[in-house]
């Protein structure tokens, strides 16, 4: 359960864009929203920062600046629409601010906008919010700016992109807790290789019932595969349905994010940085630039137990 949930904020409507997105999967009454602002002054220090409590009707006047009032007005709307809500005002660069209270507040969630540029030259997410998606503990959920708010108050379909690795199956657990809380039906991705006869590939319960998936083992151990997924699914209450598509992984996954008009995508990222991530690339920074929803990204680590495979690995391009 998301019990409380961080959202950095600088006193820019950028930063706030996360703010309606995030609305639409938590709940006031099982969720604290947690607001932050860094300051480069040192009128508050990174371990001793200051933490009003905000409660409705409340009149919350900001001494630091403009930015600490525009969170106030933020936090008064917030309280207005029945969360509790609190505010804290770190000192010191804001990625490392972000890092620090949301261990030292046991934060769920971590909620931001990023402007989503991509390319050489330009910063992948936006400093910041690189610096916190390949960091956090927590998932953080990311929202680039020209990401529009759906009327829809309830979402009704969340991808998971999946490539057959331990460390994407990382992003399972968080993914069926969304879809647990929203009702919304979790709708699974498998990317495999491409070749002369596998173009796009529809539901793999319908796919299981054609010829040639018996000739084609990649396809075949694929349906296997989102079979086993969708059991555990199942088995925790949650819909589901499955896609089998080849091509290039974020080609693939925007296409469907906008064909089936996706609330939400829910990934695991290796964490890359650096000269290391400019060779592999980031399949996550192209589908950020084209995407139409929010995405939920947690940093993938392989956890020590899990379930075993049989026969051959399918050879699939990684999402992360």
């Amino acid at each position: 359960m998301i019990r409380r949930t961080l959202i950095p904020l600088d006193g820019s409507k950028l930063a706030e864009r996360a703010i309606p997105h995030l609305l639409r999967f938590v709940e006031p009454d099982r969720t604290e929203l947690l607001l932050m602002t860094a300051m480069s002054s040192a009128s508050s220090s990174l371990l001793g920062g200051t933490t009003r409590l905000f409660m409705p009707g409340q009149a919350a006047l900001s001494k630091e600046c403009e930015a600490g009032k525009q969170v106030d007005i933020v936090a008064q709307q917030l309280c207005q629409a029945g969360f509790n809500v609190a505010n804290r005002i770190l000192s010191g660069a804001p990625a490392a601010s972000i890092l620090h209270l949301a261990e030292e507040a046991y934060v769920d969630l971590i909620a931001m906008s990023t402007h989503g540029r991509t390319g050489v030259g330009q910063v992948l997410l936006g400093s910041v919010a690189d610096e916190v998606v390949r960091n956090a503990r927590p998932p953080v959920f990311l929202v680039p700016a020209a990401v529009v708010v759906k009327s829809d108050p309830l979402p009704r379909t969340i991808l998971l992109p999946l490539d057959g690795t331990p460390l994407a199956e990382t992003a399972i657990p968080v993914a069926i807790q969304f879809a647990q809380n929203t009702g919304a039906t979790l709708y699974l991705i498998r990317v495999v290789e491409p070749d002369d006869s596998v173009d796009e590939l529809q539901d793999a319960q319908i796919l299981a019932s054609l010829d040639y998936a018996g000739e084609q083992p990649v396809i075949r151990q694929a349906i296997s595969y989102l079979e086993r997924i969708r059991l555990r699914l199942q088995l925790a209450g949650v819909s589901s349905c499955s896609r089998i598509a080849a091509g290039d992984p974020a080609d693939v996954i925007n296409r469907i994010v906008h064909a089936e008009d996706a609330d939400l995508i829910v990934m695991s990222t290796h964490g890359r940085s650096g000269v290391e991530r400019m060779i592999h690339g980031s399949v996550v920074s192209r589908i950020i630039s084209n995407t139409i929803c929010p995405l939920l990204l947690m940093r993938g680590k392989v956890p020590a137990e899990i379930y075993e495979r049989t026969g051959n690995e399918v050879s699939a391009a990684s999402f992360c």
